[in-house]
């Protein structure tokens, strides 16, 4: 989700028993409702401040019981304290594009959680690494492993050939 969403959700958003955000056409930028799955970390965060939150209180993130307006600040406070620099928290969208491909899920299912209608954003977003090609390299040396007959067996195995 984006930084102005994230800061603005509220508790009827939140579906904690399915495990799921849901964004109404009003809450996205496309303009089209979207279902978001949380993470299991995500769900016990929100678990936890669910047993702390104001009454009355429709906002999840606040501080002395008022509604947090921006983060701006304590991001970049967690930026200098872990000494990561050019990051931004838009970057975070980057990241969850590239891990789910990663993951293995499929691009329709990830482009529907991050909420792009477009294979070319889709594309933009989603990032190759050189790491990324060394997994797909030991990949196909697995498949092409499994797949082919040492000589020794078919020498060894005519009747198999």
């Amino acid at each position: 989700m984006r930084n102005g969403k994230i800061v603005n959700l509220t508790w009827d958003r939140v579906d904690r028993e399915r495990g799921v955000i849901s964004l109404r056409v009003l809450d996205t930028k496309t303009r089209r409702p979207r279902q978001i799955p949380m993470t299991a970390d995500v769900c016990a965060t929100l678990e936890e401040l669910h047993k702390v939150r104001y009454l009355g209180q429709y906002q999840i993130f606040v501080r002395d019981g008022q509604s947090i307006a921006s983060i701006k600040t304590a991001f970049q406070n967690a930026l200098a304290r872990a000494r990561i620099a050019n990051f931004r928290f838009h970057d975070f969208r980057h990241c969850a594009a590239t891990n789910l491909r990663r993951a293995g899920v499929d691009t329709t299912t990830a482009m529907a959680i991050i909420g792009h209608q477009s294979p070319q954003m889709w594309k933009r977003y989603n990032t190759t690494e050189s790491s990324d090609l060394r997994a797909a390299a030991a990949k196909m040396n697995t498949l092409i492993t499994l797949n082919t007959q040492p000589a020794e067996t078919a020498v060894a195995n005519p009747a198999k050939t």
